[in-house]
């Protein structure tokens, strides 16, 4: 019984095995999503290495042919996944996992998947594609939330760091289920179911919106005046209004409300409030 006294060979007022809060470094994980060809996969490609970049019929890994020490794998199904998921989970139960990273690219595919395979099990009317209205149940829908879910949870819970990317999407926006407020403030988040959608923010430590902020510069030449447009790519970080984002860190450390060319460093230095 937990609450018999007995004598042992631990001595302090400190719990058995305790570490102090401060000692503690455990591996991250993070949510991307953006529009496309907005930095997810190049920012996405900045984490440690060795690097398992899973591609769900994305081919986002053309912009970061240049990144060494990345192993890509072409996911076109939930079997082939499941069998990446498995043999990820028996390196590390043996210890022996060498990637640093693991990548899902993106996670909008996978839902996409998920449907297809199971609208391809029912007999749909002629015209009609899983996930249009009507042509899956509620259950159905609630088959395919629980199967990203764990997917999430697995590559979440491996011994490295982990990140998933996904397309944007637009919640609460004329929905006409709410009550006329919502239709006035949208909630920009990741294309995902919206079950699926929370469930993933609340699993990751780091949720970040890349965009491009675009800069003109004027110069004159000649007399004329001479027009350059300089893309930035940045990562919405900070507390936000419309956009989903989240960096977990201490009560005083302040995140920025967007990092000009992110990274996997600079991220963290903001984590550890060093930046």
């Amino acid at each position: 019984m937990a609450t018999t006294v007995r004598k042992d060979k631990h001595k302090g007022d400190r719990a058995p095995r305790s570490k102090k809060v401060g000692d503690i470094v455990r591996r991250g994980s993070t949510a991307l999503y953006g529009r496309s060809g907005s930095g997810k996969t190049t920012l996405a490609a900045s984490w440690p290495k060795p690097m398992l970049y899973l591609n769900i019929i994305d081919n986002g890994d053309d912009s970061i042919r240049d990144v060494e020490d990345v192993d890509v794998v072409d996911i076109t199904s939930s079997e082939e996944l499941e069998e990446q998921l498995l043999w990820l989970a028996k390196q590390a139960n043996k210890g022996k996992l060498i990637y640093k990273t693991v990548v899902l690219d993106t996670m909008s595919q996978l839902q996409g998947i998920f449907i297809d395979e199971l609208g391809a099990k029912k007999k749909l009317q002629k015209g009609k594609k899983a996930g249009d209205f009507g042509t899956l149940t509620k259950q159905d829908w609630g088959t395919i939330a629980g199967d990203l879910k764990a997917v999430i949870m697995d590559v979440r819970n491996l011994p490295c760091e982990s990140v998933f990317i996904a397309q944007e999407r637009v919640f609460n926006a004329g929905d006409e289920e709410d009550d006329g407020i919502d239709a006035l403030a949208p909630e920009v988040g990741t294309k995902l179911m919206p079950s699926v959608n929370k469930d993933l923010c609340a699993s990751v430590s780091i949720i970040g919106n890349t965009f491009i902020k675009i800069k003109v510069h004027k110069e004159k030449d000649k007399g004329k005046t001479v027009r350059t447009v300089e893309k930035i790519f940045c990562l919405r970080s900070g507390p936000n209004e419309v956009y989903t984002t989240k960096i977990r860190k201490p009560k005083g450390v302040k995140a920025p409300d967007y990092i000009t060319d992110p990274s996997f460093r600079k991220i963290k230095k903001i984590m550890k409030g060093t930046e």
